[in-house]
């Protein structure tokens, strides 16, 4: 309920935005344009260019109110949107600074009333080239950060210590531990708290830190609505809860754990 809250935030002035500027009115609204000199804004087709950036959010609208349906049908569902998302977008800015598409400005030395597409200038290109290339570059980083919070952690033993190869991973020392235990519920059902250092999606895939009234700070390693959850209580730092969206990896990793632990 609360993704689609803040999503419903987000939707509600694109959609009212998109009706006015498929209506070929308000020019004001889109960036770049409403700085320009009124010469400049002369030379552009305003009711096509309000249309275009129209249709563009009504677009995006709709990838946005995909999001909170991940938290149902699956993280593949956000991962697919968000990528739509920034493809349509770098797209369009891609399409619409190229080729003059709704720049047709008027040449002197053309015959009356006709209008001529003039070449995009060098700088202009430039500054496309180079804003086309750090959105990418954005895109790529957002995408690896999803990436590394989506995949499930990689536990393994080396060493006596716990390496946890996860976004906000960590090594724990088994000297540091003083019980590591399988609990049947899930993170959503022990308690989140409140993320203060970490990520998450829709509330079901959760990494770093978070601070709750039942375990103060917790590092969450979890897929909140899957049991078991694997609880690792550290003697003098903050305990580290740990759940696979697969039930049965949870309770290999535990039992993996739980075996290295006894022996030590």
């Amino acid at each position: 309920m609360f993704g689609w809250i803040i999503v419903g935030i987000i939707a509600l002035p694109f959609i009212v935005m998109a009706i006015f500027l498929l209506n070929g009115k308000g020019a004001f609204l889109i960036a770049g344009f409403n700085t320009m000199s009124a010469d400049e804004k002369a030379a552009y087709d305003k009711k096509a260019l309000c249309k275009a950036v129209g249709w563009l959010l009504l677009i995006l609208t709709v990838l946005m109110l995909l999001w909170p349906l991940s938290s149902e049908l699956g993280a593949w569902l956000f991962w697919l949107s968000f990528v739509l998302f920034m493809g349509v977008t770098i797209g369009f800015v891609i399409y619409a600074n190229t080729g003059n598409r709704f720049k047709i400005p008027a040449d002197p030395d053309s015959p009356a009333g006709v209008k001529v597409r003039k070449p995009m200038s060098k700088g202009k290109k430039a500054a496309l080239a180079i804003a086309i290339i750090l959105s990418i570059q954005f895109c790529i980083g957002i995408g690896v950060s999803i990436y590394r919070g989506e995949r499930d952690p990689v536990i393994s033993i080396v060493n006596d210590t716990i390496h946890i190869n996860a976004l906000f991973g960590r090594d724990i020392s088994f000297s540091s531990i003083s019980e590591i235990k399988l609990i049947p519920e899930n993170m959503s059902q022990i308690g989140i708290g409140n993320r203060t250092n970490g990520y998450a999606t829709t509330g079901q895939v959760l990494k770093g830190t978070f601070q709750s009234v039942e375990h103060g700070h917790q590092l969450l390693f979890v897929a909140a609505r899957s049991a078991p959850t694997i609880h690792i209580k550290i003697t003098n730092g903050i305990d580290v809860f740990i759940s696979y969206r697969d039930s049965e990896t949870t309770k290999t990793v535990y039992s993996m754990l739980s075996s290295a632990f006894a022996g030590r």
